[in-house]
């Protein structure tokens, strides 16, 4: 077996940042319109209505929805990599239209793309970063796209302070409309996730596909060479091995209905429940 002192560390955090990149811009993306809501509601004339109001905040869930299940389908085809560069380009997108738009319509259709790419990348991300682990290092790494989910909250909340202006006390609706913070405060905000999508869209070039989907595509010289770059010849060898077999005893496709039958109805059940209780508590 491969020991610790074998595997080329810093390459293998190189690609879990890199990876986990995904996981930042899903936390400042579903963060960042907190800041914003104030000012474009005033600029969008929807202050007063709630309809509208809960549609602005609650899009870019739909777009989650259909990230997410577009995710399987795309990595099953094309890999991990290319649909997180997919990802990265929609949340450039959704960035800058959500900050450029002067038309609520096409607001919500750039919040949208940007929950499309959240649903991706809360999807593909740790996927990546669990088939490019080793074992011994697969549960800290993948950990990373959690704590880099919640860094990416904390810098969606820092840039919005730092960019709205402080609101003098008994300042009417149509003071703010007319501030910086109405006019141009609010876009910036989006626009600061330009920096990180950027930066995820050109370094997700920089990384090597997954060695199980190489393997899966029966490219297993080019799977054991990134492998042996983590580990070593020995241990590259032996994951393709570990990879060929898993791949041998999964080939066979499961059809939506297993998931509402026998044992799996209440493990099921038991996670709608615990998701509904989960947003309940948060209200």
């Amino acid at each position: 077996m491969s020991q610790k002192h074998q595997y080329n560390f810093t390459y293998l955090l190189g690609l879990a940042l890199t990876s986990a990149l995904g996981g930042f811009l899903f936390g400042f993306d579903w963060v960042v319109i907190g800041g914003a809501k104030p000012f474009y509601e005033l600029f969008f004339s929807i202050k007063g209505d709630p309809t509208l109001q809960g549609w602005a905040m609650s899009s870019a869930l739909v777009g989650c929805i259909g990230g997410a299940m577009i995710s399987g389908i795309l990595s099953d085809k094309y890999g991990r990599k290319q649909p997180l560069i997919l990802a990265a380009v929609l949340f450039t997108i959704s960035a800058y239209g959500s900050g450029a738009t002067d038309d609520y319509s096409f607001f919500i259709i750039y919040r949208v793309i940007g929950g499309i790419g959240i649903g991706m990348a809360s999807a593909l991300s740790p996927l990546y970063i669990a088939e490019i682990s080793p074992a011994i290092y697969r549960g800290r790494l993948v950990a990373l796209n959690q704590l880099t989910i919640v860094i990416g909250i904390l810098a969606a909340q820092i840039c919005n302070y730092f960019i709205a202006e402080p609101i003098p006390e008994g300042a009417t609706e149509s003071a703010i409309l007319n501030s910086w913070n109405g006019t141009s405060g609010w876009r910036w905000m989006f626009w600061a996730e330009l920096i990180p999508a950027g930066a995820f869209f050109f370094l997700m070039f920089l990384v090597p596909k997954s060695p199980r989907f190489l393997a899966k595509a029966n490219k297993v010289d080019k799977a054991q060479e990134i492998l042996a770059r983590i580990g070593g010849e020995i241990y590259a060898q032996q994951e393709i091995t570990g990879i060929e077999q898993s791949l041998q005893q999964n080939d066979q496709k499961v059809h939506w209905g297993e998931l509402v039958k026998g044992k799996m109805r209440p493990v099921m059940l038991i996670g709608i429940v615990l998701a509904i209780f989960q947003q309940w508590c948060g209200i």
